[in-house]
């Protein structure tokens, strides 16, 4: 009897456990969040579209996929997809995007629109997560 009396209890302290960890992640998860959507409610949307558009006009033909832009932690991110990974040291593909994909300085309306927000160039073969990438740097700043 005295077996089952604290079987009961150890069971009932670590549901009780468990549900303490579990609320205080879910508070967390939800602080966490609504402080990203905080920080990309600065980014302006007139500036995002000029990315979207900027990127669109640049990758209509090809193999390279100009696949968006979004808003992340505050800056913008634009995804290309590549059809293979490019056959160089990640260090020297970072300094390609710089040079070669990100907006050039005569795209001064975009630059001037970005302000302060960073924009990054992303490259992927498959999944978004393994991507290379590179902040291209406003040359109005």
């Amino acid at each position: 009897m005295k077996t089952a009396n604290r079987v009961k209890n150890v069971l009932l302290s670590g549901i009780l456990l468990s549900v303490f960890v579990l609320g205080g992640c879910m508070k967390n998860h939800s602080f966490t969040a609504r402080g990203l959507a905080e920080d990309s409610s600065h980014v302006s949307t007139v500036a995002l579209k000029r990315v979207n558009q900027s990127f669109r006009t640049s990758f209509q033909m090809g193999d390279w996929y100009f696949q968006g832009a979004q808003v992340v932690n505050g800056g913008i991110n634009a995804y290309i997809q590549i059809p293979a990974k490019l056959d160089m040291d990640r260090k020297y593909q970072e300094n390609y995007l710089r040079q070669s994909v990100c907006p050039s300085a005569e795209q001064q309306e975009l630059w001037h629109e970005l302000g302060s927000t960073t924009l990054s160039v992303h490259i992927y073969t498959f999944s978004k997560r393994f991507s290379v990438h590179a902040e291209c740097r406003n040359p109005l700043a």
